[in-house]
């Protein structure tokens, strides 16, 4: 039996919507789920709703306050929430548990529907007070739950911790007393037979036989302290002379309130306090999965679990909560909340519940457009640095290093500061973006079966167009010949030159570019022999013009977005490098005197005349930017010196101008068409904080 979904209406942050469906659904996974979000996203109201709904194995009380109910201006809030779960999963036993308020799902399996109704009511004496009814079954046939159906339900918590070394200490209010009530060894059991009681009683009179007979005076302090109280009391009041010395109350509850828990080493840090308390904590869940027949949901709630962790700790706790669900053949279910990129790179990304505008977003299979190999390679390549994107208002997805050096101080520059916007940024290594596209993108399951909105985080991805343009082949004095079969027509010329038969060959290929003859001849299955290379070539070899070059990037950036666009319903825009490379395109840029200054640096060099003129070229003075361009960036292309490298010297060189040079940059760069793809990517991504400003 697990929970498979919560629903919050007026609970905090949650308002009810116009349809009256809940504030705010969450569906989790039977056995692990970790929630993660930016900062109020609302992750401890679903925890907290939870543990309102199902109470805790330890009994701690929850006492329901006026901030619990959505507030809809300031001093201002609504009079009445609910808190609603849904459990599947259930076994017969379950089921028969739960017989009074059990229901049945579509595919006739068993459903249990829990819900906690809160109320402001005010009494005949015009006082206020909150009425809360849990109640269990369809919502309109629901009646009370009983208190032996309450017990099944509860839940193991643990708190976000900030000074777990006094959660461990002993007091009226002990953490630990609560924890160890809950355990086999006091539960269920006679107090007065236990042994821990009897140790107290004995130890209680062993110190009242001290102070009752002192060996060395002969007489006790006790009778001394007994003398001096008879003269306060009359004759007839004499017995209440009569006092005696003890160590404790002998009740089990005031034992386990002195008692406090420390490892044998000292001076322990926060982050080894903590892993003490959670262990003791977990001691909860594992009592109750140690019994034979378990009946009811074994949920453990975790908030901020890196909460003073280092890495390494927290991705063994993780690990080892992972090894605890196997090895519990997954009778168990786990929801944690973490900030931690490192934690969250380290599970499965099936795991991971998104919290984004009042929605959450499961990223199981049902739920996302990924298949199967795309959840091993994200596994496998989300590492921490990409995992910031599960905590961003926005994401930029990157091929490579010089995106994620340059871009920071391009957005700083021209107004949209990343780190203000909550903008991560992405380096994919390469053009895998399809996977994290899907990431976001819903199936018809979340959208119209269940009726949510798709994931409308914006995110933008900056790609290279990658053709070659006509002045490389002019420079470097390669062949201007590409190889292509447009159609049959053209394929019937080369039959007499080849041996092999037309019905023999592929035919799928037309209108495909290749550069080598062979690469050509391989796809369409036949081959090519010095005997027929120089006819194959005359008939099929075509020259590569400035137009040519044109169209096939109008082609290549037509695809690209085609390609990413297609079927996906995510907040995505594609934004194409309009020449070749990203650092081409800076070359023809406002940026291109920066780029170079980088390059010269770099490589050593002092500027000269030369690198005067070539920059003239560039800003105009001279028709040939083209080949000027190139010059700027044939050292990139020829790795006589590091992109990275070279990005990173651009981008200290931005941050370091002036504001008035800032200014003048600023102003460029939003007019410069070989940088308004960076721009409009920049200002998509920032897209929520700024509405969210405005």
């Amino acid at each position: 039996m697990y929970l498979e979904s919560i629903s919050l209406y007026n609970f905090r942050k949650y308002k009810v919507k116009e349809d009256n469906s809940a504030g705010i659904t969450v569906y989790f996974n039977p056995n692990f789920n970790i929630l993660v979000g930016e900062n109020d996203a609302g992750k401890t109201a679903i925890i907290d709703g939870i543990r309102y709904l199902l109470g805790s194995v330890s009994d701690e009380f929850e006492r329901i306050n006026q901030e619990d109910f959505y507030s809809p201006s300031k001093d201002e809030y609504v009079n009445d929430f609910c808190i609603e779960g849904v459990f599947g999963g259930l076994t017969d036993k379950e089921a028969g548990s739960f017989l009074e308020w059990l229901s049945f799902d579509e595919k006739k399996n068993y459903k249990l529907r829990v819900a906690l109704r809160v109320e402001k009511r005010i009494n005949e004496n015009g006082t206020e007070y909150i009425e809360k009814k849990l109640l269990g079954g369809d919502e309109i046939f629901e009646s009370r739950l009983d208190s032996k159906a309450k017990e099944f339900l509860k839940t193991t918590y643990l708190k976000p911790l900030r000074d777990a070394s006094a959660e461990l200490k002993p007091g009226f209010k002990s953490r630990l007393a609560n924890i160890l009530k809950a355990h086999p060894t006091f539960k269920g059991k006679k107090e007065v037979d236990h042994q821990l009681v009897k140790v107290m009683q004995e130890a209680n009179k062993q110190v009242e036989n001290y102070f009752e007979t002192d060996y060395v005076t002969g007489h006790s302090l006790l009778t001394d302290i007994e003398t001096l109280l008879k003269d306060f009391y009359d004759n007839a009041e004499q017995s209440k002379s009569k006092a005696k010395f003890a160590v404790t109350k002998t009740d089990l509850t005031s034992i386990l309130r002195k008692l406090s828990l420390n490892t044998e080493d000292i001076n322990l840090g926060l982050g080894n306090q903590n892993l003490l308390f959670i262990a003791t904590e977990l001691l909860l869940m594992n009592n109750y999965l140690s019994e034979k027949e378990i009946i009811g949901p074994q949920i453990t709630l975790i908030e901020e679990i890196e909460a003073h962790l280092h890495t390494q700790a927290q991705i063994r706790l993780i690990k080892f909560l992972e090894k605890e669900l196997e090895e519990k053949q997954n009778i168990s279910q786990f929801i944690l909340t973490s900030h931690s990129p490192n934690l969250i790179a380290s599970i499965d990304p099936k795991n991971i519940i998104l919290l984004h505008s009042n929605y959450a977003y499961p990223m199981g299979e049902e739920f996302t457009k990924l298949e199967s190999m795309d959840y091993k390679f994200l596994e496998r390549f989300l590492d921490s640095t990409k995992s910031n994107l599960f905590f961003a208002k926005g994401i930029i997805l990157v091929e490579g290093e010089s995106e994620m050096l340059l871009l920071p101080a391009l957005a700083d520059v021209i107004g949209f500061p990343m780190y203000k916007n909550g903008v991560s940024l992405v380096n994919v290594r390469g053009t895998s973006f399809e996977r994290y596209i899907k990431l976001f993108s819903r199936t018809s399951l979340w959208t119209k079966e269940l009726g949510f909105p798709s994931l409308n985080m914006p995110v933008s991805i900056i790609t290279d167009v990658d053709v070659i343009p006509h002045i490389y082949y002019e420079e470097e004095g390669v062949s201007k010949v590409i190889f292509r079969i447009d159609n049959e027509s053209e394929l019937d010329k080369i039959l007499s030159h080849i041996e092999e038969e037309k019905e023999k060959l592929k035919m799928d290929y037309f209108g495909e570019d290749y550069s080598t003859l062979r690469k050509l001849a391989k796809d369409f299955k036949f081959k090519v022999l010095k005997a027929n290379e120089d006819e194959l070539t005359a008939i099929i070899g075509k020259e590569i013009t400035f137009d040519y070059i044109e169209q096939l990037n109008i082609k290549k950036q037509s695809n690209l977005l085609e390609r990413y666009r297609k079927d996906y319903d995510c907040n995505l825009t594609v934004n194409i490098a309009p020449k070749w490379t990203l650092e081409y395109s800076l070359s023809l840029s406002v940026l291109a005197r920066l780029l170079y200054e980088s390059i010269y640096e770099i490589q050593g060099q002092d500027v000269d005349l030369e690198f005067e003129e070539t920059l003239a070229e560039i800003e105009g003075t001279t028709l040939n930017k083209e080949k000027a361009a190139y010059k700027i960036f044939k050292p990139l292309n020829d790795k006589n010196v590091s992109k990275a490298e070279v990005a990173q010297l651009l981008a200290t060189k931005i941050t370091d101008l002036s504001q008035k040079e800032k200014s003048i940059l600023r102003e460029a760069i939003l007019k410069d068409p070989h940088l308004e793809y960076l721009v409009s990517a920049i200002k998509h991504a920032s897209k929520t904080y700024q509405e969210e400003i405005e």
